[in-house]
């Protein structure tokens, strides 16, 4: 008796695989930019899928909630960020505090440089994400667990300090590095426009400076 033909393979799957992880991404990135220009509570799914070009029926299909997209856009970034990191962190032999936050600071500011304007938006929603408490959760989930290594290592450089002194100035390091990174106006109206606050490549050694001279200080404390 003759084997029975082998099944075909069902036609299109490849095909409509690529077309739905093209409208994800449509979605995403449409999604991306309106949460980091109006926060959250200020655009609406349909707003989103009016600018993606899709329907609604498509993006409740991905997603089902806002909240669910908007997660999505956070963690969307967040694991290649994390990565670079610790990769550079690991890199490190016996590195003083400047060395540590560089490690953790320095790869926003590069991926803040790309021409990518989905990263400039990407980096003002994450400024809109430390402004309050509404979203810890989320900083949790994708940042935090990079944050508690390297503010372990700042710890380990600090014998001898206050704990929770280095820990408060880790937070207020990284807030300032979200306020700077987002490229947030006030230094250009302070300054009546002398300094722009677009100008990273200048304010990045400005901020290494200012939080490992802050956080040394606070190590200093017994």
């Amino acid at each position: 008796m003759a084997n029975p033909p082998p099944q075909a393979r069902p036609r299109g799957t490849k095909s409509t695989r690529a077309n739905g992880d093209q409208t994800r991404d449509k979605i995403l990135n449409a999604a991306e930019r309106l949460f980091g220009e109006h926060g959250f509570a200020n655009v609406s799914l349909r707003d989103i899928t009016r600018a993606a070009e899709v329907t609604l029926a498509l993006a409740s299909y991905h997603f089902r909630t806002k909240e669910n997209l908007f997660e999505a856009v956070v963690a969307r970034r967040a694991a290649r960020l994390g990565d670079e990191r610790l990769r550079r962190l690991e890199a490190l032999q016996d590195p003083d505090t400047r060395a540590i936050l560089d490690a953790f600071m320095a790869p926003l500011f590069e991926m803040a440089a790309l021409d990518d304007p989905g990263m400039s938006a990407y980096l003002r929603l994450l400024a809109r994400l430390g402004e309050g408490d509404d979203w810890l959760p989320l900083l949790e989930r994708y940042y935090d667990g990079v944050g508690q290594i390297f503010l372990a290592r700042l710890l380990e450089k600090s014998a001898g300090a206050l704990p929770d002194a280095v820990a408060r100035g880790f937070a207020m390091a990284l807030q300032a590095m979200l306020a700077t990174v987002s490229q947030n106006g006030r230094v250009t109206t302070l300054t009546g426009g002398k300094v722009t606050a677009k100008d990273l490549q200048s304010a990045y050694p400005a901020l290494l400076d200012f939080c490992t001279a802050g956080i040394s200080a606070l190590m200093a404390q017994h």
